[in-house]
């Protein structure tokens, strides 16, 4: 027997900031190793039901040369086989989408397109579940593309998702210079290949990816007065965090490195606000 993708999936972009991703859910393990690709400043490709995974790299190829997605979609479907079998979702950076859904995807089938954005899945509980998230993303403009793709997903879940159920989920953002280090596009690439609730596992790695990788606005920052030197003092002294000598801000700095928060830094004298919410639930835990 064929193992297929019971899969429901969505590609987006936003074009304010340059941002092109794929997030899936589906009753198959590591869903997010196969269904999304994508490429920043070019598009996204979710491919799924009886995948053909080179239809990632071979589409996002052909959306790099100007081609449309629906174009893009009958090149790769055009001497496919088993192209009834398949189901591809593409969108390009400056928001045309497209969607294709096989005559032979298990019941129910099919896609959703809009400006920006193409919505699909197959063995889903109804239609519902893409006109679900299609809504959802359309009424969440103005939120960031990752945030707004993981509420499409919960959208598709709320209206019964996939008949067989829950098992991974992947969100993949790819953003010319936004990856690590700042010199390739993978800027969010989160998995979740095996869970009870793998949308909301999915959603928390995405609040912990934006916690580790990210800054408080400029506005958020606070001041340290001597009340607040005086508790950030005491509780990295609580957690062991304090060196002979060394002074509050020079371990406050070490202490960040060691917890994965450098790209928080903000100098001494100001601490970002999520720094010093993570150092006192830190302290929380290590005195219960």
């Amino acid at each position: 027997m064929e193992l297929r993708l019971s899969t429901f999936s969505i590609v987006a972009v936003d074009r304010d900031a340059d941002e092109v991703g794929v997030a899936v859910q589906s009753k198959f393990i590591a869903c997010g190793a196969l269904v999304p690709w994508a490429r920043g400043g070019v598009g996204a490709v979710a491919t799924q039901a009886l995948a053909e995974v080179t239809f990632g790299s071979r589409g996002l190829d052909l959306l790099e040369q100007g081609i449309e997605p629906s174009e893009v979609l009958d090149r790769l479907l055009a001497d496919d086989p088993r192209r009834e079998q398949r189901q591809v979702g593409i969108v390009h950076a400056s928001g045309g989408a497209a969607s294709f859904t096989g005559s032979e995807c298990f019941e129910w089938a099919g896609g959703v397109t809009g400006d920006g954005f193409a919505c699909q899945g197959n063995i889903l509980v109804s239609a519902e579940v893409v006109a679900g998230m299609a809504e959802a993303f359309e009424s969440s403009a103005g939120s960031r593309l990752a945030e707004r793709l993981v509420e499409a997903l919960r959208a598709g879940q709320r209206a019964g998702g996939d008949r067989r159920g829950q098992e991974a989920a992947g969100l993949y953002v790819a953003k010319p210079g936004g990856g690590y280090g700042g010199n390739h596009d993978r800027y969010i690439d989160l998995r979740v290949d095996h869970h009870d609730e793998p949308i909301e596992e999915l959603a928390r790695f995405l609040d912990l990816h934006r916690l580790y990788f990210e800054r408080s606005p400029e506005e958020e920052l606070l001041g340290a007065d001597e009340t607040l030197e005086e508790e950030i003092q005491g509780l990295l002294a609580s957690l062991g965090k304090v060196g002979a000598g060394q002074d509050l801000w020079g371990a406050l700095e070490d202490y960040m490195s060691w917890e994965n928060l450098e790209e928080r830094w903000v100098g001494r004298g100001r601490v970002d606000p999520r720094v010093l919410d993570h150092l006192r639930n830190h302290a929380k835990r290590a005195d219960s």
